[in-house]
This record gives C-alpha cells, sequence and structure tokens, in this order.
C-alpha cells in the first residue's frame, strides 16, 4: 500500500461509470478548476482503493472529500491536510479521522438524487412572491451583494462565481436578488446542486423550490440526472427535496475541524 499525490484519470473514469454520483466533483475539479484542486490516492499495487480530493477553491478553509471505503483507504487519513479544515468521510473512517486530526464538529449528510422526469414529484405549487430566472454576468453584483447579507456560510462562495460561467438561478423580489441555487457539477449525465440560499423574509413560501425546479428542469433538459448533498437533520429541508422527487443515495459525515463551517 502507498499514497500518491495524484489520481489515475483512466481508474476515474471507469469508477465513475459504476458511481457517477460518488466520482462528480473530482471529475469535474479536473476538468474546469484543477488549479483549485490536488488529489491524494490511495493505491494497493496498481488498484486505486480511495482518494482525496483537497479542495482549495474555498474562501476561508481548506474542504477535503473523502472518497472510497474500502478498508485499505484507511492509509488516507495519514494525507489529510492540517486543521482548520473541513473532512467529508465516509461514516466507516469517522473515528480513524479525528483520531488523526483531533475533535471535531460531525455532522451525518445524505446524497439525495432524483430520477431524470421523476414522477414521484408533487403537484405544481403555488406562485412565489418572486421572479425566477438564470442569473446573467451583469447580475454579479447584485448576486454579490446578496451574498454579504446573508449569515448562511454557504453563501461565502457565491462572490467568487461568474454568473457568466456557473449555472446560478436567482430569485428576485422588486429587482432585488432574494434567492440563489447553482448547479456546482454540470457533467454529461450527472448535475449536482447546491447554495440553495432564500433571504429569512421569505423562507416557507416557496421561493427555494422554485429555485430548485429551474434548475431540475434545466438538467433535465441535458438528460442529466440530478444529486444534491443535505444534512440528515434538516428536517424540513429534507421534505421540500422529496416533495421534488429526490430519494436517499448515500450517506457520509462532514466533519468541521476548526474551520467553524457547517453545510
Amino acid at each position: 500500500m502507498e499514497l500518491r499525490p495524484t489520481i489515475d484519470r483512466e481508474w476515474l473514469e471507469h469508477a465513475s461509470a459504476a458511481d457517477p454520483f460518488a466520482h462528480a466533483y473530482a471529475r469535474w475539479d479536473l476538468e474546469h478548476a484543477p488549479y483549485r484542486v490536488r488529489f491524494v490516492s490511495a493505491v494497493d499495487g496498481d488498484e486505486t482503493v480511495g482518494y482525496l480530493l483537497i479542495w482549495l477553491g474555498h474562501p476561508t478553509t481548506t474542504v477535503v472529500h473523502w472518497v472510497g471505503s474500502d478498508p485499505r483507504a484507511g492509509l488516507l487519513k495519514d494525507a489529510l491536510p492540517a486543521r482548520p479544515l473541513v473532512a467529508i468521510v465516509p461514516e466507516t473512517f469517522q473515528s480513524d479521522v479525528v483520531l488523526v486530526r483531533g475533535p471535531g464538529r460531525p455532522l451525518p449528510i445524505l446524497l439525495l438524487v432524483r430520477e431524470a422526469r421523476s414522477e414521484t414529484a408533487t403537484s405544481v405549487p403555488s406562485p412565489v412572491p418572486a421572479e425566477v430566472r438564470q442569473l446573467e454576468r451583469r447580475d454579479h453584483t447584485e448576486l454579490r451583494e446578496f451574498a454579504a447579507r446573508q449569515a448562511d456560510p454557504v453563501a461565502a462562495e457565491y462572490p467568487a462565481l461568474d454568473p457568466g460561467e456557473e449555472a446560478i438561478w436567482g430569485a428576485f423580489s422588486r429587482d432585488r436578488l432574494v434567492g440563489a441555487a447553482r448547479a456546482a457539477v454540470r457533467l454529461e449525465g450527472v448535475w449536482l446542486l447546491g447554495g440553495v440560499i432564500v433571504d429569512p423574509s421569505l423562507r416557507g413560501r416557496g421561493v427555494g423550490r422554485a429555485l430548485l425546479e429551474e434548475a431540475i428542469a434545466r438538467a433535465e433538459e441535458e438528460g442529466a440526472r440530478v444529486g444534491l448533498y443535505v444534512r440528515e437533520d434538516r428536517v424540513e429541508a429534507r421534505r421540500l427535496y422529496e416533495r421534488l422527487g429526490f430519494r436517499p443515495h448515500g450517506r457520509r459525515t462532514w466533519i468541521d475541524f476548526g474551520a467553524g463551517i457547517s453545510p
């Protein structure tokens, strides 16, 4: 067994064919942000048994995605960056990671997946007090100001994004941006949504759902299945996703090691 500071792209393509959502971030980042990511692989002979995706593009902390539940992948704990960091790990390695990086705040998160053109979604919701559309480059100032008003740490990534390049949907009320959602990954056949934020004054009034429906519609036009991650304890959010046809596809643990960030 050894650790290698890289990832075998041919192996990744084969592994992604078997489990596209597990490897969606790795494939997307290699293609679109190779300068903001690095990899460490656990290799047994010529066989990759797991890897760390170390994301360096977050504005305040290092974020690590540990992919691979094979017991041999436990060697990856020795390659984890120093604190502070956020580590998203298989549940089987949660204790090992805490042993090497000290106390952390663990939160179970679920991967939910919606089949394209799902027939399980509920009926059309009532009208919402906002207009929803995909953002353009001219909306960047409004997006930055919207993010600055939010207490949700997820909003911290929005100011660095270019709406002319990224797929971001915004909800506007009286010409003011009051909600946003984005497709963090847009691969052929697989999209991952995230960053769903709504101004507190409009929460519970269908704005988040309207944003997601716009993103889902675009994904389905592209023939893609849609996934997203959600904290297991966020019951209201999970109910919304279930009404939109999302179902559990996997479970992981988010651990905050002194970064002060929650999903």
